[in-house]
């Protein structure tokens, strides 16, 4: 199974349980956000009436009771604030309350739109931009001061899980790497917690080589442990809902033979018209 089923499928909960305890208790104030302490993490699913789903990066909870949402990106997509707007519209619509959306871009980005006007609309967001922060720098600091055995403090720990999105002579892929392996050393009980927070915030970007490269580096963390628990837990789910599904077949197969009606069968058995109507087919041949 590829660590983008892992990831950003079923187990993405996993991963945001996991950052919202890393965040939790603390501000951005180190990306250069002033706001009030996160609280916790909303929801960022949002269904929608089309056959899609639409998944934000993240949307905090703030202390003062306003939702922080945070888009990362390592490009600037000609829709980004239309789809961030939309976001924005869908956030309210399901909270009720008041949002402030902010985009942080990597090193690599030197400007970008904040502002969409479309007659009556207007969506404001707050642009924030990694590129003047040396992640090399940062990099080298933090691995100097988990070799000399030194506690990492929280601005450091926060340092290091946006170090993929700072300026880097490193791509935003390698650098996530190096950052979980970083990680890895942390003498910490949120270990897991910071690995969780990176895997959030690069999954929508990270190239399908590095998810499998950065699934090897999670190998014998606590997130590693939590997402075969689910893998296996979804597994056990799927052979009981096969073994429900053959059991309202044979029913059906049963009820069939004794003569009842199609429409009787699939009233009993729950299964779709057309299902019975092909099993009696089957049972005529």
């Amino acid at each position: 199974m590829i660590l983008e089923t892992q990831i950003s499928g079923h187990n993405n909960d996993i991963i945001m349980k996991a950052a919202a305890e890393m965040f939790k208790d603390k501000t951005l104030e180190v990306l250069g956000l002033k706001t009030a302490k996160i609280k916790d993490v909303m929801p960022t699913v949002l269904p929608v009436v089309e056959a899609q789903e639409k998944r934000m990066d993240f949307v905090f909870l703030l202390e003062d009771e306003t939702l922080l949402h945070l888009e990362f990106q390592t490009t600037v997509p000609e829709d980004l604030l239309r789809r961030v707007a939309f976001y924005g519209s869908r956030i309210v619509a399901r909270h009720d309350r008041e949002v402030n959306t902010a985009v942080i871009y990597s090193g690599r980005i030197e400007s970008a739109p904040d502002l969409l006007r479309r007659g009556s609309l207007t969506y404001q967001v707050t642009n924030v931009y990694m590129k003047g922060m040396d992640g090399d720098k940062e990099y080298q600091r933090i691995k100097s001061k988990l070799e000399r055995g030194e506690a990492l403090d929280e601005a450091d720990l926060l340092k290091l899980i946006f170090l993929p999105l700072m300026k880097s002579k490193q791509s935003e892929a390698e650098m996530t790497l190096q950052a979980a392996e970083l990680a890895k050393a942390v003498n910490s009980p949120y270990v897991s917690f910071i690995i969780g927070a990176l895997i959030a915030i690069t999954d929508k970007f990270l190239p399908e080589e590095y998810k499998k490269r950065l699934l090897e580096v999670l190998r014998m963390t606590q997130i590693e442990q939590w997402l075969r628990e689910e893998g296996r837990e979804e597994g056990r789910e799927e052979g009981r809902e096969e073994g429900r599904q053959e059991g309202k077949l044979e029913t059906a197969r049963n009820a069939l033979k004794k003569g009842l009606s199609l429409a009787d069968v699939a009233e009993i058995t729950g299964l779709p018209l057309e299902t019975v109507r092909k099993l009696k087919a089957n049972l005529l041949i």
